[in-house]
């Protein structure tokens, strides 16, 4: 059983939901969660908000925190988790915002940087910043797309 067949098992065991508001990774944590039969009991829907006008006005991330941060920081997906968690009315979301590559990279934030959010209903909201050490575009997305399912099974987990 694959990753996201587990976690779409345990989404309905608990009468779980999840949403994604996703930039670094143009779609693919849905697309990946969305190819499993049955996903639509738990899998709400997703934003890819790859622009930071796309941030705002579809997850509510404030104007100041974008100007403030920037969109590579763990202020915009905190807000991104939480403004997808309420667009989509959902028990957890997952936000990312990072620099895939090959290109785009600095100092600050290199090539495999990517920030996560995870929101959950009437928690918390957690998050962190990865690097995944890779200037391979597809290694930093499915890095990134791992990186939140081992997340979010590790918070079904909890609730068991």
């Amino acid at each position: 059983m694959v990753l996201e067949e587990e976690i779409i098992l345990l989404l309905k065991q608990q009468h779980k939901s999840f949403c994604t508001a996703e930039s670094c990774t143009g779609g693919e944590i849905a697309a990946r969660f969305t190819k499993i039969a049955g996903c639509s009991a738990v899998f709400k829907g997703g934003a890819v908000t790859y622009c930071n006008e796309a941030k705002h006005n579809v997850l509510g991330v404030a104007t100041h925190t974008l100007e403030k941060y920037t969109e590579l920081s763990l202020q915009t997906v905190k807000e991104m988790a939480e403004g997808a968690l309420k667009l989509y009315n959902t028990d957890f979301a997952a936000s990312v915002s990072g620099v895939a590559g090959p290109d785009g990279g600095t100092i600050e934030n290199p090539v495999g940087t990517v920030y996560v959010g995870f929101a959950q209903k009437n928690k918390s909201t957690i998050t962190k910043k990865y690097n995944f050490n890779s200037i391979n575009r597809l290694e930093n997305i499915n890095s990134t797309v791992n990186t939140v399912f081992e997340i979010l099974k590790s918070k079904l987990l909890e609730t068991c």
